[in-house]
């Protein structure tokens, strides 16, 4: 009778131990995501950044995600800044402003060879709109706006 028990319960532990392996094994393996995925995060998170960074006037923070940016003469930054506050200004007067940025998918287009980021801006009277932006990677691999 002991030895019974004692089978019964040694069958009982491997098939709960056996259980617990697969659990950790699916677990393990929903969490490994692609590299396309990982790219897909990575450039949702600086376009995201991008953005957050205009809405709140930093326009220099915001200019600086630009591909091309060192290659810009200073002139021509400056006049992109007075762009760029003439968006922001007319957000506001027409929208009641951008108040947030949420970047809700990328997808590659392997054509261009860009990262299409898609981004949900939410404004002041309650309307969203959803824009695209072109990220590709700098020379360094670092997510970057064209």
């Amino acid at each position: 009778m002991m030895t019974k028990t004692i089978r019964k319960t040694v069958l009982a532990l491997l098939l709960i131990t056996f259980h617990f392996s697969l659990l950790i094994s699916i677990a393990s393996c929903s969490e490994k995501r692609t590299p396309e995925e990982v790219a897909q995060a990575e450039a949702m998170e600086v376009c995201q950044a991008c953005y957050d960074r205009l809405i709140k006037g930093d326009y220099e923070g915001f200019l600086s995600f630009r591909n091309d940016i060192d290659n810009i003469p200073a002139e021509l930054r400056s006049q992109i800044v007075d762009a760029m506050k003439m968006y922001i200004d007319t957000e506001e007067r027409l929208h009641g402003g951008i108040k947030s940025v949420m970047a809700t998918k990328a997808q590659m287009d392997s054509t261009l060879n860009v990262m299409k980021v898609f981004l949900i801006l939410s404004y002041g009277n309650g309307t969203d709109e959803e824009v695209v932006v072109p990220m590709v990677t700098d020379s360094n691999g670092q997510w970057r706006m064209k």
